[in-house]
């Protein structure tokens, strides 16, 4: 199964790719006396040519000067509807004057307490997203879980491939996510192609076998998710690569 961000909600596919700018009223945090449960949250960064990003929820800092290709460490909020921001802070020419920070994306989400999530960084400069993606960190204890995102805004429609060219996920669009899959642990090989039927940059018709792109080598561990996002861009630079995001426990609390 494929699913899309909508919004700021992971949905099933049933609709584009929403920018999730959605409303410019702050949600404040809950009150963590308030009783309510907790939920983890985290920054992903694969908006290839933005500066660093600084994500707030509810007017709280969760993660701070985020590099393109990172991932910050899960922190603990309570669970409620939050205001999300994303905040491009770009480096200053003077080490001693503050870095300026301007909004680059928002949207308004839910997390449901006892979630895990990650707010993600994505597209353009000039349009980036804030998509939230729920994540799962209960794998089984003799297999890795991976799921596979399109975060690449100038390439077609993607085919993940294993070794010995065994199809992963036959199709997979910018702006999508597919569903968790078990996976062998060990070293492996995954190809990222361009999908039979996906319209190619520069090709006329669409190609009836996939095209492949680029060829990553990973090594997963018994016990532990991962999500693999193909980043970058196609036709230009930075060029596509994998960001690898290991679905792991918070170790703070706001």
């Amino acid at each position: 199964m494929v699913r899309r961000w909508v919004g700021a909600v992971l949905c099933v596919v049933g609709g584009s790719l929403m920018p999730g700018l959605l409303s410019g009223c702050a949600i404040p945090m809950p009150s963590a006396s308030a009783g309510v449960s907790e939920v983890q949250v985290r920054l992903v960064h694969v908006a290839p040519n933005a500066p660093r990003i600084d994500l707030e929820v509810g007017g709280v800092k969760a993660a701070r000067g985020v590099a393109y290709g990172s991932v910050s460490e899960y922190v603990r909020i309570p669970a409620g509807e939050y205001d999300i921001v994303l905040f491009s802070t770009p480096e200053t020419l003077n080490p001693g004057q503050p870095a300026s920070s301007a909004v680059a994306a928002r949207t308004v989400a839910n997390l449901r307490g006892g979630g895990v999530f990650s707010v993600v960084a994505a597209n353009e400069p000039n349009r980036m997203t804030a998509l939230v993606l729920e994540d799962n960190i209960h794998p089984p204890f003799d297999q890795a879980l991976v799921r596979f995102v399109h975060a690449a805004p100038d390439a077609p429609a993607l085919q993940w491939q294993g070794e010995q060219g065994r199809v992963l996920l036959p199709q997979l669009a910018f702006g999508q996510v597919s569903t968790f899959q078990a996976m062998r642990p060990g070293f492996t090989q995954i190809q990222v192609a361009i999908a039979p039927s996906a319209s190619a940059p520069g090709v006329q018709s669409a190609p009836s076998r996939s095209i492949p792109l680029q060829r990553f080598d990973l090594q997963l561990e018994a016990g532990k998710v991962y999500t693999l996002y193909v980043a970058g861009l196609l036709r230009s630079n930075p060029a596509l690569s994998l960001v690898l995001a290991e679905e792991t426990r918070a170790r703070r609390l706001l």
